[in-house]
């Protein structure tokens, strides 16, 4: 081996034209390779994002829908004398929404929106045999946790759009933490039966 060597320095301190030329195509040859495996990584990275992307923006929007579609529902039955045929399938279609609802969530979130909007689906259902007023300030506080359950997946989508340099940029400006800090604030001033878990 060590005169295979000698050899082959003997031939490029005799050929050096040859020997410059040889190593530039090397270089290029592991130039395409990288550049290729680069573009590869890059390729399936973009079609992941995309596709994981404009999936969570759908589940968003149907989730917007069936949200805005339970209020109108629980606005109905609040309007509704409490017996007879239509007050029943009303009240089945707000059982039904709250299932659909919450099939959309993850009860296991780590800050706790999606398990505590989870909770507050009952508490509007239940809230639509009380007054018009007392049903009219649950609601609002419904549609303010909603809010801040999809402003946070907004954010997850964008965050997931725009890659790692995106979510080190939000950490160090604190935009998450501005969000987290407000909802606690939410959940500790309007939501007292959830504050415990906060």
């Amino acid at each position: 081996m060590t005169a295979d060597l000698t050899e082959l320095f003997s031939w490029i301190k005799a050929n050096p034209g040859a020997a410059a030329t040889i190593s530039a195509a090397i270089i290029a040859v592991c130039g395409v390779i990288f550049s290729a495996f680069s573009a590869f990584v890059t390729g399936r990275r973009s079609v992941y994002i995309s596709s994981v992307t404009a999936e969570r923006s759908k589940w968003i929007e149907k989730l917007r829908s069936n949200i805005a579609e339970l209020l109108q529902v629980c606005a109905a039955i609040n309007n509704e004398t409490q017996t007879g045929l239509a007050y029943d399938e009303k009240r089945n279609k707000a059982d039904g929404l709250i299932s659909l609802i919450s099939l959309q969530l993850n009860p296991a979130d780590e800050d706790g929106i999606d398990k505590n909007l989870i909770a507050h689906l009952r508490i509007l259902v239940e809230a639509t045999e009380k007054s018009g007023d007392e049903f009219r300030k649950e609601e609002k506080k419904f549609v303010r946790h909603s809010q801040f359950m999809l402003k946070e997946e907004w954010e997850k989508v964008k965050t997931e759009a725009r890659g790692w340099i995106a979510t080190l940029w939000n950490k160090v400006r604190g935009k998450k933490c501005a969000r987290k800090c407000a909802y606690k604030r939410f959940v500790r001033e309007e939501l007292k039966w959830a504050s415990k878990d906060q």
